[in-house]
């Protein structure tokens, strides 16, 4: 694999973002009991900051000089830092379709590079980008999501992702000499709004669920599959979202949709939108667990045989009549004996539906590969900023690894998880503010990249 190096005319950035590996004395496990053949690959995270988008929210780049802000002059800079860092798995988002088309994939392509485009649906022209060194790996499978589903009124909404499942190959010339368990990789850019949370662990939801069915299609096959789940979430560290991806639990009822993602404070608002169970309809076929129904498919079929119009469950339209909203006699309500006047049976409120729950998991154990705080000074670490501050919302979460467990089938031990062994550091606001803000001369985006190296073992073939 390709190591961190540095080339070109940016040197100066050294002074700004420097490698930095992992202290393994504070994170080594138990050591293992053997030697195996080992891989190390990076992965870059970036949101390039598609010129449409900057162009329709112009009042967020005032402090920038105006040739710093043209897409020629960045899409130069773009393609020097990652052919500078030259990493072997690279998720885009923010891709502009014509830009990718016209620049980004050929100049991808002659890198080495094999790239997945996905667009956004409804009328923006952005998307996401996943590209892998073909070099480094075989394309096992690839799934493109759209978030849009325009039978569930929480999901309107038009945000996708990408999900790539790879084999790492070592190649000796034209022979393989080694290979490694799989691996997948799954990109996503999830809706901004702050105000809706709600809408944004639906987003997740889907993509999780979908990542557990291209892991469990792995182990049915007796493989154990690594995962790097990248992109720009539009959540803050520690808020409720990210809290569900790094723990794999949130109990969310009562929470309020603003403060899921924490993007902004709107605690002042008297009366915000609260979240409730269930938090999605049954029909879009996802369970409280992010796992797709056993029934998806059969309601998915069911659907696309109607007319288009989406119908949720009873099961749904039973639970909203406990929702707090629902549960408010309006004072001007009008008097209809037998209608109006019947109140909630007591029973079902103490006992609602449990087929949704008050908390939604999953089980895919990540972690992020930054820490969010900067070593030394203790200011947080910061992925994007424009005129309006700065914040983290890029993340690089990764199935970390575990002790060594014995494999009968294999007779050998069998190393599950990936071990991070470094990362290109994160700058503070203040710094940033320092060289100007962003976009600058250095970097070409409101965002900066992420990229962290990683271990993972090999099987010989």
């Amino acid at each position: 694999m390709a190591s961190p190096s540095m080339s070109g005319r940016q040197e100066v950035e050294l002074t700004w973002r420097v490698w930095e590996k992992v202290d393994e004395s504070a994170t080594a496990a138990e050591p293992l009991p053997f030697t195996n053949a080992s891989m190390d690959f990076t992965v870059m995270s970036y949101n390039i900051l598609a010129d449409d988008l900057l162009q329709a929210n112009q009042e967020l780049y005032t402090h920038c000089p105006l040739e710093v802000l043209d897409w020629s002059y960045r899409c130069s800079l773009l393609l020097e830092e990652i052919q500078k860092w030259e990493p072997d798995i690279l998720c885009l988002q923010e891709v502009q379709e014509n830009h990718y088309h016209q620049q980004l994939y050929p100049a991808l392509s002659q890198m080495g590079y094999t790239c997945v485009y996905k667009r956004r649906t409804g009328t923006k022209r952005d998307g996401c980008a996943t590209c892998y060194r073909s070099s480094c790996f075989s394309e096992v499978s690839v799934a493109t999501l759209e978030f849009f589903r325009p039978e569930t009124e929480l999901l309107d909404r038009h945000n996708v992702g990408i999900i790539v499942l790879l084999r790492p190959v070592v190649m000796n010339g034209s022979v393989v000499k080694a290979k490694g368990p799989p691996l997948c990789v799954a990109n996503t850019h999830l809706l901004f709004n702050p105000r809706r949370g709600d809408v944004k662990l639906a987003q997740l939801a889907i993509m999780l669920a979908e990542i557990g069915s291209v892991i469990k299609s792995c182990n049915a096959k007796g493989e154990h599959c690594n995962l790097i789940l990248c992109g720009d979430f539009n959540s803050i560290p520690s808020m409720p979202l990210y809290q569900l991806i790094t723990t794999g639990e949130l109990y969310f009822q009562g929470l309020p949709a603003w403060m899921i993602s924490g993007q902004e404070d709107l605690s002042h608002r008297a009366y915000g939108h609260r979240l409730c169970v269930p938090l999605w309809p049954s029909s879009l076929g996802i369970t409280d667990r992010c796992q797709h129904t056993t029934a998806y498919k059969e309601e998915s079929k069911s659907r696309s045989q109607k007319s288009g119009k989406g119908q949720y469950s009873h099961d749904f339209m039973r639970q909203l009549r406990f929702c707090p909203t629902a549960c408010i006699r309006p004072l001007d309500l009008q008097l209809i004996p037998g209608v109006t006047d019947i109140t909630p049976d007591a029973s079902s409120v103490n006992q609602p539906d449990k087929s949704f729950s008050h908390t939604i998991s999953h089980r895919l154990d990540l972690e992020s590969v930054y820490q969010h705080v900067l070593p030394g000074s203790g200011n947080p670490e910061v992925t994007t900023l424009h005129s309006e501050g700065g914040s983290t919302v890029d993340y690089i979460f990764y199935s970390r690894r575990r002790s060594a467990t014995w494999d009968p089938s294999a007779g050998a031990f069998a190393i599950r998880g990936l071990k991070l062994i470094g990362s290109l550091s994160l700058l503070s606001e203040d710094v940033l503010w320092s060289m100007k803000g962003l976009p600058n001369d250095i970097f070409p985006s409101d965002h900066l990249s992420l990229l962290a190296r990683f271990q993972l073992d090999l099987n010989a073939v």
